[in-house]
């Protein structure tokens, strides 16, 4: 055998069937990670761009923050255009190389990240699912050999859309995305994978004003050598492997508060100085409005005309409303001199509230402890609370984005279909036309040329 032998010699014929269906394989798996990982991390730009400030922090770098925004986004929709020009086979000689140099980029950060440990987790598919960082290499270093296959294979693939209609697609796909993306940021994420969606209950359901003076228990649970205690309403399955070891008396109304807030309150807390009062603020028969700062010192001085009209709305309606910031004292401090504002100021850890609601600021309504939406401040129309306009009820703000968001996807993947469709006329047209019914009809309607005898 010659030394010198080609890789065509090596790989298979592309002309083959087994190349054609291994690259079909290849195509939409690889499509569907990168619609996912976009998707997930496109509905939530905040959460990509905290994410992304993690990262710059821990590599010691400070870009210009509109810019880091930009380039989230176009993060984001490209690897959400890159999977759908692989399922459809749009442009695949270029997006072929494109998502070989986007793996060529992301492969070696994995591994940076894989081996030093600078963030916790990569956030390659937002909070939708936290993979370890070992196994977002080992997956990147599976999606490079697929986009190296691709590369090589996937020109001679069928596509789903023929290539006078690809830039269509392409300007559907962008649109689409941008406003998925758009709708996040400025207003909530559509989807909201985080700990505190909406009807989370986030109430203590009164227990810290129960008179009941029934003993209370905790009970105390193993898996895997691993015990841990639930209260009477999280009880684990125990057909997951949860083993029944012993339960606990709780002895004061403080300690049965303390685990029904840990049970449902996901861990959140609200902290005035040093002293840990949720208990005493969310409670299930008091409404509430939650203006959330969770970086205080970057909130524009002009909102204060909006937020102190919303405490006079909030008023008018009952509501009691506070807010939850992240900041030093000073930072409050300066804020109260500045805002002169009429509702107590309380602080939270910031990651904690970067997971409760979206924005800075931004506003959250509690109804009977239960979350029932949540919004960022700019996206609020001042115009429907000002006093002499506050005639709007708590729940007309709420939007509902499971509809928006299948109204988008629906309208999305209609017209995806029907350039797929238009992209299989030409090809009907040639399997009728070659159809053995066609040529006879053919002949038949043909006119016969008349035998002129030779002179």
């Amino acid at each position: 055998m010659p030394s010198s032998l080609s890789s065509r010699s090596v790989l298979p014929d592309p002309s083959s069937r087994t190349a054609q269906w291994l690259t079909w394989i290849v195509r939409e798996l690889t499509a569907c990670v990168f619609i996912f990982s976009g998707f997930v991390k496109a509905i939530d730009p905040w959460g990509t761009l905290y994410k992304v400030h993690d990262y710059l922090s821990v590599m010691h770098l400070d870009l210009w923050p509109n810019l880091v925004t930009v380039g989230v986004f176009f993060l984001c929709g490209i690897e959400f255009m890159l999977g759908v020009f692989l399922a459809s086979g749009s442009f695949r000689r270029g997006v072929s190389v494109l998502t070989l140099l986007f793996m060529a980029f992301m492969l070696p950060l994995t591994l940076w990240i894989a081996l030093f440990d600078p963030v916790p987790d990569c956030g390659c598919f937002g909070d939708a699912l936290i993979l370890s960082n070992w196994e977002t290499f080992w997956k990147n270093v599976v999606l490079t050999v697929c986009a190296l296959w691709l590369v090589i294979y996937n020109r001679h693939c069928r596509c789903l859309i023929m290539p006078a209609l690809q830039w269509f697609g392409l300007m559907a796909t962008a649109l689409f995305i941008f406003i998925i993306e758009l709708i996040g940021y400025i207003y909530q994420p559509l989807i909201d994978f985080r700990p505190y969606p909406i009807g989370s209950v986030i109430a203590l359901d009164g227990k810290e004003d129960s008179d009941d003076d029934e003993p209370e228990f905790t009970f105390i649970y193993s898996k895997d050598g691993v015990e841990k205690e639930f209260s009477l309403d999280s009880l684990p399955d125990e057909e997951e492997g949860w083993v029944f070891v012993d339960r606990k008396e709780l002895n004061t109304r403080q300690e049965v508060s303390k685990l029904a807030l840990k049970d449902d309150t996901k861990e959140f807390h609200i902290w005035e100085g040093d002293e840990d009062v949720t208990e005493d603020i969310i409670t299930s028969d008091r409404d509430l409005l939650i203006l959330t700062m969770p970086e205080m010192e970057h909130v524009s001085i002009s909102t204060v005309w909006k937020i102190n009209s919303l405490y006079d709305w909030a008023s008018a309606h009952n509501i009691g409303m506070i807010a939850v910031a992240a900041g030093s004292g000073k930072d409050i401090a300066t804020w109260k001199d500045l805002s002169m504002p009429e509702y107590p100021i309380y602080t939270a850890d910031d990651t904690s509230i970067k997971e409760l609601v979206r924005g800075n600021p931004a506003v959250i309504y509690v109804h009977d402890g239960t979350l029932k939406w949540k919004s960022s401040l700019r996206a609020l129309n001042s115009d429907d609370f000002v006093a002499d306009q506050n005639l709007k009820e708590p729940m007309d703000f709420a939007r509902d984005n499971r509809w928006i968001l299948n109204t988008l996807t629906w309208i999305y993947l209609a017209f995806m279909g029907l350039l797929i469709l238009a992209s299989l006329i030409p090809m009907l047209s040639r399997l009728v036309l070659s159809h053995p019914k066609s040529h006879k009809y053919e002949a038949k309607t043909k006119p016969k040329t008349p035998n002129i005898p030779n002179s």
